[in-house]
């Protein structure tokens, strides 16, 4: 096989060429299969090609929220541009190929002479000596034409009868040319060989030969294809990734939820700022509501200190403290709206839980008015002041006792000094009526107040105490910081004596006055009570087998009286209060 440029051929061979291929002058070709070069579709095919890697690479991750490659970095820019070159400098190369193939003087394809075997699908030929041919056979209507070397060429005859008789032409045809060659045979030559420059030529034909008319742009398709390149690659590039960032943005709201807008503000661009403050902070805080925790909700609160969904937070979080609050309610307790109080400091439903606050201090109320007694009308009232001073500033009530000295325990003593049965100092009754014994009096019956008070009241709602003593010496009650019952007495001599002979002893009556003044502070209006026991010698005290002793007696006969006049006085207070337990 060699290789001959058509262009640089003389023009008489170049003549000679075309003629016998479009005209049938001699040598005519015995076989012919016109057709163009595949390049073109080489070419063809490498623009589609990589127009197809430039869709599926425009494709991968195109919209996802979960790829890497949602949007397209610079070095898939470089991609583009290669590709898109390649889709360009292939559909310039195939278009070159078309332009060259139809500038062609002749019809492009294969042919057959006696002489050679010429593949001018382009201008570039291919000849094949027939000398060299290692076979020749018919193929049903196909004609197999097979050169030393393993080049072979395939001919379509019109009429597969005829495929064995032109096989066996092209044989004797062979022949005939390689009897020329070795004669040397000048009308041999030229009646077999197209491309044999005879030895004479036309004198009025043209001399020039045939002009090869490449595109001028032709040389140039680098430069063409770069220029594709660059102003489509940055342009697809940039369309590609917004519309990827919009398709992502539309999957994530279509989702809703926390994941697809953390997985976009990881991957996605255009749409960043309103995800960041405004979508994502909602779907996490629809996570936040689905916990069902107000805890949750102020961890997200505390986690999104500038939030731009602060009035939808602050909405949220009410929403749950009410539902909170709702919860203590349903417990009925004073206990558990402060614990609700106590948990979230910051709750923001001050007016609810005062009202629910208020609805307990009501229901005690009203559930002490329903059993209250009816002997002093100003009891309720006054029970419905310290509810309400109790619901404002805290349920301390205090009870005190105030010991005032006795103006008649002296005389008592002297007039007992002088009976017949004076048994020495143990006889001074106002021994028996000193701080140690009053204190002693005071605390059973303090014990006694404050938790029939506390209880009868609500013992939820109120925490009665005893309180300090006020000094003796006192000239008035003190100022008080909370609610204080003050309970004022003295031990004093009824003017009445009594003999005891077994034991030998000399007793006197008592009169024990005794006030009870409940104090709110700020209030105008105290409760006020007064009553005065009187007490016999309690010589009952000193009946039976055992004889006490002098002093034991007489600390037996004045504890009994004074016992039983405290205790005597606690009931009338707390008469006026509750009714008698049954």
């Amino acid at each position: 096989m060699k290789a001959v440029d058509f262009y640089k051929l003389p023009r008489a061979i170049q003549d000679r060429f075309v003629g016998s291929v479009m005209s049938g002058f001699p040598p005519a070709p015995l076989l012919a299969s016109k057709g163009g070069t595949p390049t073109k579709l080489l070419w063809l095919g490498v623009s589609v090609g990589c127009m197809i890697a430039l869709v599926v690479v425009t494709r991968v991750g195109y919209g996802s929220l979960e790829s890497a490659l949602s949007l397209h970095g610079w070095a898939v820019l470089s991609l583009y541009a290669l590709l898109i070159f390649g889709v360009g400098f292939g559909l310039v190369q195939a278009f070159a190929r078309v332009v060259r193939e139809r500038a062609l003087p002749y019809t492009a394809g294969v042919y057959l002479f006696p002489a050679c075997l010429i593949d001018a699908r382009d201008d570039q030929f291919k000849v094949y000596l027939t000398q060299d041919l290692s076979g020749v056979d018919a193929q049903g209507a196909s004609i197999r034409v097979a050169f030393a070397g393993g080049a072979q060429f395939m001919f379509t005859c019109a009429d597969a009868a005829q495929a064995p008789a032109m096989a066996t032409e092209i044989n004797a045809a062979r022949d005939r040319a390689m009897h020329a060659k070795a004669t040397e045979d000048p009308k041999e030559l030229v009646a077999v060989d197209p491309l044999h420059n005879p030895r004479f030529s036309s004198p009025v034909g043209p001399r020039e030969p045939y002009d090869l008319r490449r595109p001028p742009w032709k040389k140039h398709g680098w430069a063409v294809a770069l220029g594709l390149a660059a102003i489509f690659a940055p342009t697809l590039w940039a369309l590609r990734n917004n519309g990827s960032d919009k398709t992502m943005y539309a999957h994530a709201t279509k989702a809703n939820d926390s994941k697809s807008y953390r997985d976009y503000l990881q991957r996605g661009a255009k749409f960043k700022a309103e995800v960041a403050g405004v979508l994502l902070p909602r779907a996490e805080l629809r996570d936040a509501e689905a916990a069902g925790t107000v805890d949750a909700l102020l961890a997200y609160k505390n986690a999104h200190p500038a939030s731009k969904i602060a009035n939808e937070v602050a909405v949220s979080i009410r929403t749950a403290m009410l539902a909170e609050l709702e919860k203590a309610k349903a417990a009925g307790t004073l206990a558990a709206l402060d614990d609700f109080a106590k948990r979230y400091p910051e709750h923001g439903v001050e007016p609810e839980l005062r009202e629910a606050i208020h609805a307990v201090y009501t229901r005690e109320l009203d559930a002490y008015k329903k059993h209250a007694p009816n002997k002093d009308k100003a009891v309720v009232p006054f029970v419905e002041r310290l509810f309400a001073w109790a619901e404002k500033r805290g349920p301390t009530i205090e009870v005190r006792f105030r010991r005032k000295k006795s103006e008649s325990l002296g005389r008592a003593d002297q007039f007992v000094a002088k009976t017949p049965t004076f048994m020495g100092e143990v006889s001074y009754p106002s021994r028996y009526f000193d701080e140690k014994h009053s204190t002693r009096r005071e605390q059973a019956l303090g014990k006694t107040l404050t938790a029939r008070l506390d209880a009868g009241l609500s013992a939820e709602l109120f925490d009665v105490v005893s309180g300090a003593q006020v000094p003796v010496d006192a000239d008035a009650l003190p100022d008080v910081k909370v609610p204080t019952l003050f309970i004022t007495y003295s031990a004093e001599w009824s003017g009445h004596t009594y003999v005891s002979q077994r034991p030998r002893g000399s007793y006197v009556g008592l009169s024990l006055p005794f006030e009870a003044l409940f104090v709110i502070p700020g209030d105008a209006k105290p409760l006020k009570y007064k009553h005065d026991v009187f007490k016999m010698a309690a010589l009952g005290q000193l009946q039976g087998d055992d004889v006490p002793p002098p002093g034991a007696a007489e600390e037996k006969v004045y504890e009994a009286m004074g016992t039983d006049a405290f205790e005597n006085f606690g009931k009338r207070v707390l008469g006026l209060f509750f009714n008698p337990e049954k």
